[in-house]
This record gives structure tokens, C-alpha cells and sequence, in this order.
């Protein structure tokens, strides 16, 4: 029998973060480092992860499998006056309008995008749980970005439960996930399949919560 790719701590450790609901892009930012020493490629890990959480990724035979994208590279030096406007202790919302125009470079210049329209700036509607709706060789996308000084984020739990049923409700729908970490200058997107990484986890249980409340009404 093959002996395990992952050390044993390394296997709690992703098991652990699975049983706390943890999606698969969550455990993988979680372990990267650590594993690097263990695992020749990020789809090795991808597939580490996958069996340590008893999913089975590939709905039919033939079909791709969901991966981590590698990070790619981009000249922030052309943002750097955004970038020294920036501090962890921003208001979100105001880091993420800081942080459009290098979305938009990255989109435009890095992944050809066009016709990009701000849905946030839309009519008829308010807080959109994505950012824009672009083109891209004539297929529409919805497009999220999280940006973020030193790490990869994902969107929250409340987040992906509304990007969830847009999906769900939107027949045929176009989804790109776009993640960029200013220092060191990087950025990873993951499109359609691979947004499942995303969604995997089992959410956070609400009962100790809702216990807890109970112990505390007057």
C-alpha cells in the first residue's frame, strides 16, 4: 500500500480544519506552506485535500477535476500610490474602492476581460453579493475580487450562500473568482468548476450560537 503523501499532523490538521467547515480553498491556504516540503505541485495538494475530505471531485469519468490555480504575477509597481493608501485597519469597504483600478488592470490586461460594468454602481438593487459582469472571448461572467496587503481571502460565509443562489437561480451561468495579494504582487482566478473550492465546506454549524443565546434571554 502507498504510504501517504502528508505527514500524520498534516492529516489532522486538514481533517480538523474540515470538520470546522472549512471549504477546500480555505484548508489549502491553511496548509500550503506547511506541505510544500511534502507535495511536488499545487494540484498534488489539491488532490490530497480532496481525499483527506472524502470528496469525490470528478462527476463523471473524463471530466476535470477542480484545482487551485497557481499565483500569477503583476507589476504593482504601476499602483504603487493606491497601494501606500492601504493599512489592515481600513474599513472594507473602502480598501475594496481603493483597490478597483488594479482589479480593473489585472481583468483588462492579465485575463481579457471587457465591457466590465461595476454592479455594485447597477439600478434596481443594492449590495450584489459580486463585484462586476464582464466579457471574455464573447462568454458573459460575474466577477468577485477580494484583494487583500499580504494574503489570498474568500468571501464569507453570508457571501457564498447569496453567490450560491445566484448560481443555483441563473441557468448557464459564468462565475470567475478573482483573489489578489498586493505584497508580494499576485493574484490567482478560478472559473466556474473550480469556484466549487469555494462552496465545499460544510458552513459553520448555527446551534452553539443559537444555544448560547438561549442561556443568556431575560
Amino acid at each position: 500500500m502507498a504510504q501517504p503523501v502528508l505527514p500524520d499532523s498534516l492529516r489532522e490538521k486538514i481533517a480538523g480544519l474540515f470538520e470546522d467547515g472549512r471549504s477546500s480553498i480555505e484548508i489549502f491556504d491553511a496548509v500550503v506552506d506547511e506541505a510544500t516540503p511534502y507535495v511536488d505541485s499545487h494540484e498534488q495538494l489539491t488532490r490530497c485535500i480532496a481525499a483527506l475530505k472524502g470528496k469525490i471531485m470528478l462527476e463523471k469519468t473524463g471530466e476535470r477535476k477542480a484545482s487551485v490555480p497557481r499565483p500569477i504575477k503583476f507589476d504593482v509597481s504601476r499602483h504603487q500610490g493606491i497601494v501606500d493608501q492601504l493599512s489592515t485597519t481600513m474599513i472594507e469597504k473602502d480598501f475594496e474602492s481603493l483597490c478597483q483600478n488594479i482589479i480593473l488592470d489585472i481583468l483588462e490586461n492579465y485575463e481579457g476581460f471587457g465591457g466590465i460594468e461595476d454592479a455594485n454602481a447597477a439600478t434596481g438593487f443594492h449590495n450584489p453579493p459580486f463585484d462586476f459582469f464582464a466579457l471574455k472571448n464573447s462568454t458573459s461572467y460575474i466577477i468577485e475580487a477580494k484583494t487583500s496587503l499580504k494574503n489570498f481571502i474568500s468571501p464569507g460565509e453570508t457571501q457564498k450562500r447569496r453567490l450560491k443562489e445566484v448560481m443555483d437561480r441563473v441557468e448557464n451561468l459564468n462565475i470567475a473568482i478573482l483573489q489578489i495579494r498586493l505584497d508580494p504582487g499576485e493574484f490567482r482566478i478560478f472559473y466556474n468548476d473550480d469556484t466549487n473550492l469555494f462552496f465545499d465546506g460544510k458552513g459553520v454549524p448555527i446551534e452553539p450560537v443559537v444555544e448560547w443565546l438561549k442561556t443568556r434571554r431575560r
